[in-house]
């Protein structure tokens, strides 16, 4: 395919850890960039199919790019300075860092950023939009968002104790399951997703929760995620409410229904939109041509305004 021939993988240095960059195209053929920045686990290829989409629906002319989360991907040939870094750059204040850094250091300052975060990425967009200039920032489009009450939710009142006291477990199963072949390894995948239709990008991603170090921070942020994402910054929506858009879930028990009323309530003039096709919080796994679909829609009411 076209867009497979623009498709470039590349590990840059940052804060201390090569951080997997997933990328559609060059910011020197256009004045606007997609940035994706992912959930957790943060393992960018996860996207690929979804940024796949969003390229070819601008007939590649839009450049995608999607940036991992420090530590959760495996990096070749990792080294202990590695290993030291990892605690302060892969807490959550350490990853937001992490894509400021990565923002003002690898990317044009003249070029329109389209920031899409999923899940956790959508609290780590809204925390940048403070440590860049926002004139840099076209749009912020924030998928299934988690930016309030993780640790209330349905599925934060499970996840809180067993990532609190519980992390060593998940370590130590996968810590065993790494000695295991590739082989064995995706032929485990291939069992756990079974009568799924999921993209095999889905399934190069998983490979890396084998490795205990990426899990390890996975399950790191995940519990500061439950301890962290609180109270929601009224303060802050409200500043750059014109440039954001809220996509929840119908049934997500990460950021439950109430949750989508309650934002729409707080603030009716702004672009919050609730799912209609019944697609799950890992959209990526069986909807990521429906939802790139979906953004490049969503945007075009702002293409179309700086084109008048």
């Amino acid at each position: 395919m076209m867009e497979e021939d623009s498709k470039r993988s590349e590990f840059v240095p940052l804060c201390g850890i090569m951080t997997h960059v997933l990328k559609y195209g060059n910011t020197d053929q256009s004045k606007y960039l997609y940035l994706v920045i992912p959930g957790n686990p943060g393992i960018i290829d996860y996207y690929d199919r979804f940024m796949q989409v969003l390229y070819r629906n601008s007939d590649q002319k839009i450049p995608v790019w999607g940036i991992s989360h420090a530590g959760h991907v495996t990096v070749p040939n990792k080294s202990l300075d590695v290993e030291k870094a990892s605690y302060s750059v892969c807490s959550l204040e350490g990853q937001i860092k992490h894509k400021v850094k990565y923002i003002m250091e690898h990317i044009p300052p003249d070029v329109k950023l389209i920031l899409i975060g999923h899940s956790i990425g959508c609290y780590m967009i809204m925390r940048i939009l403070d440590d860049i200039d926002h004139q840099r920032v076209l749009r912020c489009f924030h998928l299934f968002p988690t930016i309030e009450r993780m640790a209330q939710s349905p599925k934060g009142q499970v996840a809180t104790p067993m990532l609190k006291y519980l992390r060593w477990l998940g370590t130590a199963l996968v810590h065993g399951a790494s000695y295991l072949s590739p082989f064995v390894q995706y032929r485990l995948l291939l069992w756990y997703f079974s009568g799924r239709r999921i993209p095999e990008c889905a399934y190069n991603a998983s490979m890396n929760l084998f490795d205990p170090f990426c899990v390890s921070n996975v399950m790191y942020m995940a519990n500061l995620e439950m301890q962290q994402v609180a109270t929601l910054d009224e303060d802050l929506v409200e500043r750059h409410l014109p440039k954001m858009s809220f996509y929840y879930g119908e049934d997500d028990h990460w950021c439950p229904k109430s949750y989508y009323f309650e934002m729409k309530k707080k603030f009716p003039h702004g672009d919050i939109r609730l799912c209609e096709k019944g697609y799950d919080h890992a959209f990526v796994l069986e909807a990521s041509d429906q939802m790139g679909d979906i953004v490049w829609e969503w945007l075009q009411r702002d293409l179309s305004k700086l084109e008048t």
